[in-house]
């Protein structure tokens, strides 16, 4: 049997109790022998929360006054009373202000109180730093096409402009290729994907599905065009060994070498077909929509079977990506975010940290969220439109958790934080995408001589790093 898919049960059940009680039935585990690669080996998790996620919503204000002034701002939205806000606590001084986790985000709090999960609140697209009198006495302009959901997803993925084809994990694992014997598996993306953060220079994401399968070269392993005949004259033709011109020859090369690895992927896939299964009590609450149809549970199975599988990929440093969508929540928001995309994202994350657990890579490895923007404080009616600075989540061992890094600043439009465009007043960042990001890069062992030249800006600001890693 595979090391990929022994099982260690104490483990498991130690990181469900750390849930406080997520234990999904017949949940099996990996635990690997291989102890001195696990030691040695990262992995970056990106989450990406597709649309411009709600911070207001997630995060919401529950001191008195700042719970007041955020309702009066969101009529039409149905908020949760104060009386089911659970205030958090935090390390850093917030000058009495608090805010709380939407009661349906229950693992995620858990995660957050266990010191498992970290907040970094207020970042955003920012070439400098940036105060309201500088944007409106014209000393700074707003960064290109605040708001706009293409510009956005760059701003943090690549840090360039929209069409940019190198994005930052792809660089990032561009300079940690002497890390990993097998560059072919450092970049890995997971479901339906349009994004440029996985790919660098001269490593490639590689694609492969929620049910486990390698997806770029899928119709070698099948029938091509309806034909067994084809597929295998396809496959002949990329295996042949008599050409002589230096160019066919290299082609020749890089195609077998894609499909040599490609079934490397497709085996690494068999070897731990019964590893975390989705757990399948239909009891389970909102078992539907928070585990039967679950894509973002199911991406992240994937990713826990390809870490599994780290010694027969021959990697050390790995990325990740997964797109979550429908976060673009102009209108019916509130229902949208409570019952459908927080408790997919929620019982998501508690899963993923239990695999983790189990699997004693808890430390090894870090899942992040992104947001093209957060969104902006006033309603529109029954939603928001688009923001400017947003919140996002760090989970992982690693991380120095249970803490908010940013300041929480006073719902008031007309106070410092905000800034009124041409629409509803939207959050100025304090904290810029590329420091939130840099951080995490760091973490997986970029030097810091090499930031730079990933993240263009970064040393316009005093603090390159945000100390949650």
């Amino acid at each position: 049997m595979s090391d990929a898919v022994q099982i260690n049960r104490r483990r498991f059940l130690g990181g469900a109790a750390l849930l406080g009680g997520f234990s999904p039935l017949a949940l099996q585990m990996a635990a690997t022998s291989a102890n001195a690669q696990a030691n040695s080996y990262r992995a970056l998790v990106c989450l990406y929360l597709d649309g411009g996620l709600d911070h207001y919503h997630t995060l919401i204000p529950c001191d008195q006054t700042n719970y007041a002034a955020i309702v009066a701002q969101r009529s039409g939205i149905n908020m949760p009373q104060l009386s089911a806000l659970t205030p958090v606590t935090t390390r850093t001084s917030q000058g009495g202000r608090q805010v709380a986790f939407h009661p349906v985000l229950t693992q995620t709090k858990n995660l957050y109180d266990q010191g498992k999960l970290a907040v970094v609140y207020g970042h955003g697209n920012l070439d400098a730093p940036v105060t309201r009198a500088d944007l409106e006495t014209g000393r700074a302009k707003l960064p290109w096409a605040v708001g706009s959901h293409n510009d956005g997803n760059a701003a943090i993925h690549t840090f360039g402009l929209e069409g940019a084809r190198y994005g930052w994990g792809g660089l990032a694992m561009d300079s940690l290729q002497a890390s990993n014997p097998d560059t072919m598996f450092a970049s890995i993306g997971i479901g339906n994907l349009n994004n440029a953060f996985s790919d660098g220079r001269l490593v490639r994401m590689i694609k492969a599905d929620t049910r486990g399968r390698a997806t770029n070269i899928s119709g070698l392993e099948g029938p091509l065009f309806g034909s067994s005949v084809a597929s295998a004259e396809l496959d002949a033709i990329l295996r042949r060994a008599d050409m002589t011109n230096a160019l066919d020859k290299d082609y020749l090369e890089v195609n077998q070498r894609v499909m040599s690895s490609y079934r490397r992927l497709g085996e690494a896939f068999a070897a731990t077909q019964s590893l975390a299964p989705i757990p399948t009590d239909t009891t389970l609450p909102n078992y539907a929509v928070a585990w039967r149809d679950n894509d973002v549970a199911a991406a992240l199975r994937t990713v826990v079977r390809c870490i599994a599988s780290r010694a027969t990929l021959n990697v050390n440093r790995q990325v990740f990506f997964i797109n979550m969508r429908n976060f673009d929540t102009h209108g019916n928001m509130a229902n949208d975010l409570e019952k459908r995309n927080f408790l997919r994202l929620d019982a998501a994350l508690g899963y993923f940290y239990a695999a983790l657990t189990s699997m004693g890579l808890e430390n090894n490895v870090t899942l992040f969220t992104t947001s093209e923007f957060g969104r902006s404080l006033k309603s529109n009616g029954d939603g928001t439109d688009h923001g400017w600075g947003g919140v996002s989540f760090v989970m992982g061992g690693a991380v120095k958790g249970g803490d908010i890094y940013g300041n929480l600043v006073d719902v008031n439009p007309a106070g410092p934080g905000f800034l009124a465009t041409n629409g509803p007043p939207i959050s100025i960042p304090t904290i810029a995408n590329q420091q939130y990001c840099a951080t995490l890069a760091s973490w997986l062992g970029v030097p810091d001589a090499i930031l730079p030249t990933i993240f263009p800006n970064l040393n316009r600001f005093a603090s390159t790093k945000l100390g949650f890693l």
